[in-house]
């Protein structure tokens, strides 16, 4: 049965605009969820990109270290007389040199990344467990 039009209150129907607190809430729980998921996989990446720049640059003052004993005939504990280029955020201490052998640790600013190498008749550094090895740690 149908109103005559003059009984009828036709009222504009009110439009949605706009998102309704649930929907905004659970959008929010979704990004949360992914960032849960998501954060520790990149951790994971960002440590193994430390160690891998961490352990080329001992690379690095190994070849050095080799080219300057064929050059001199002894080690050198001096990273300015290997010409070794400076990496951002790495730092490299070569903690003995002499002519029998050489021991170098490297750390990355950003990464508790450890890693070292001792080569010849050199002391062993953690957290290298064989000579002419490189072991990184933590």
């Amino acid at each position: 049965m149908h109103r005559p039009a003059a009984l009828r209150h036709d009222r504009p129907r009110l439009t949605r605009t706009g998102f309704s607190l649930i929907e905004l809430a659970g959008a929010l729980v979704v990004v949360a969820l992914l960032v849960v998921l998501v954060l520790p996989r990149f951790r994971a990446y960002e440590r193994r990109v430390h160690r891998a720049v961490v352990v080329q640059a001992l690379r690095d003052v190994a070849a050095r270290e080799n080219a300057y004993w064929r050059a001199v005939g002894t080690y050198t504990a001096d990273t300015n007389a290997l010409m070794a280029p400076r990496s951002s955020g790495i730092t490299v201490r070569i903690v003995r040199a002499d002519s029998l052998g050489w021991s170098a640790r490297a750390t990355h600013r950003g990464d508790a990344v450890v890693c070292a190498i001792a080569y010849g008749a050199a002391p062993m550094l953690r957290p290298a467990t064989r000579h002419n090895v490189i072991g990184c740690g933590a």
